[in-house]
């Protein structure tokens, strides 16, 4: 079964300056790049204001 896109957001951590990808209906880390640049295909989340 394969995973919805919906469910995935990616963020930049601050202190690696790396992209790290989140699954909100979980709300956990699924990944992290280890290249720099954003996943494609994959929303950022922003913050609320």
């Amino acid at each position: 079964m394969g995973q919805k896109k919906r469910d995935l957001v990616q963020v930049k951590n601050p202190r690696t300056d790396r992209y790290v990808k989140i699954d909100r209906s979980k709300g956990k880390i699924v990944a992290h790049k280890k290249s720099t640049g954003p996943y494609k295909d994959i929303p950022v989340a922003r913050k609320k204001k």
